[in-house]
Formats: structure tokens, sequence, C-alpha cells
């Protein structure tokens, strides 16, 4: 049975266009600091090596002063990692990237901050070799000793998500 037109009025005048404004602005606001992310936000991108070792040089206890007095000092290695020719252009000496050290049954451990400091083309190999150096705090429970093997990621560039879902649906 239809309800009588008396209480459908009653029903209007209870519903104040307030809560309905409120819910509409929250919304908006938040719509509003998302988009601000997805277009200017800036997330970098990584390109993996193919291989990363450390090398046979001795490590080095590096100070990085902070004030007047003080001092923080640093582990310092240097790694040799290969990447493939399509990253020739892309690497950089002072670029950023992170060095994974393999532990135990080939899991990747906690990353090592690293720079680039010098970059070779074997043409032959077809393949570059890029030597890099650590900084790890004194410390560190990573310890890292000649030889080691691991993996090198290198920041190439920074992209919004909105540019970063573009090239993911160029290359779908």
């Amino acid at each position: 049975m239809p309800r009588p037109f008396i209480q459908t009025i009653r029903s209007i005048e209870k519903d104040h266009p307030k809560t309905v404004m409120i819910i509409l602005s929250i919304a908006s606001v938040i719509l509003a600091v998302w988009n601000l992310w997805f277009f200017f936000e800036q997330i970098p991108l990584f390109e993996s090596s193919i291989h990363a070792q450390v090398t046979e040089n001795p490590e080095k206890i590096i100070p990085e002063f902070s004030g007047p007095g003080r001092a923080k000092y640093h582990k310092q290695h240097i790694i040799m990692a290969t990447f493939t020719m399509q990253m020739r252009e892309k690497i950089f000496q002072g670029q950023k990237g992170i060095f994974f050290p393999a532990s135990n049954m080939g899991r990747l451990s906690d990353g090592i901050i690293a720079v680039v400091i010098d970059k070779t083309i074997l043409k032959k190999d077809k393949k570059i070799r890029v030597f890099l150096k650590t900084f790890a705090p004194l410390n560190s429970a990573l310890q890292l000793q000649a030889k080691s093997q691991g993996l090198i990621k290198l920041e190439v560039e920074q992209v919004s998500p909105f540019e970063l879902l573009l090239m993911r649906l160029r290359n779908a």
C-alpha cells in the first residue's frame, strides 16, 4: 500500500542539504588530493643488473662530518655490476642505486645504498660494466665479503603515477 502524501512531505523536510553538502565537500577534497598525487608525485623507476659482485678491494671506513666535532662513519665497498647494452644511455656517474646482496638460499636481503663511479662498455660481450661504491652504516648488520654476489637496482628516471600508467598501457 502506498504511503500517504503527508508522510513523504515530512520525510523531505527532515532531509537537510547540509549533510549532503558535507559529504560532497569531503569527497571533493579527497578527489582533489588524489588527483594531485596521481599527476604530480614522482615515483622512481629502477632497472636491475644482470650480475653484481663485491670486488676484492678492501673495505674502507669513511667519516661523514655532520657538524663541529661530530662525525658518522660508513663502510665503503666497491661493487662491479653488469648491465645490458640497452642501459647505455641511462647510466651516468653519480647515479643512485641499491645493492641487494644475496643471502642464504638465493634470497635477497636488505639493500645498501650505492653510487655509480665508473662505466665501461664491453663491445665484444655487448654489455656494460659499472663500478659503484656503497655507503653502509658502520653498525650495519650486513657484512659484505669480497666476491659476495647480489643485484644492483639503478634509479633510471622519475615519473608520475599517470605517466607510469600510460607506459604500462603502451607496453600491454
